[in-house]
């Protein structure tokens, strides 16, 4: 089984069983959980999610044309 990836606080993502972009704004290390919310609305917050249902977006930027 593999370690979960510890999230950073700013990282965008996404969350297991939750639409949207969210931003990770707390991260407790001990107890592998973070707070996130969501992107287009911080009043939106998760808490207490698990490492391993995080996941990082890896977003390219187009070229300009």
């Amino acid at each position: 089984m593999a370690i979960p990836r510890v999230p950073r606080r700013g990282e965008r993502v996404r969350v297991e069983g939750h639409q949207g972009k969210l931003v990770v704004v707390r991260v407790d290390r001990v107890n592998n959980i973070a707070n996130v919310e969501l992107w287009d609305d911080p009043s939106v917050v998760l808490r207490d999610v698990p490492f391993a249902a995080i996941h990082l977006i890896h977003e390219t930027v187009g070229e300009a044309a």
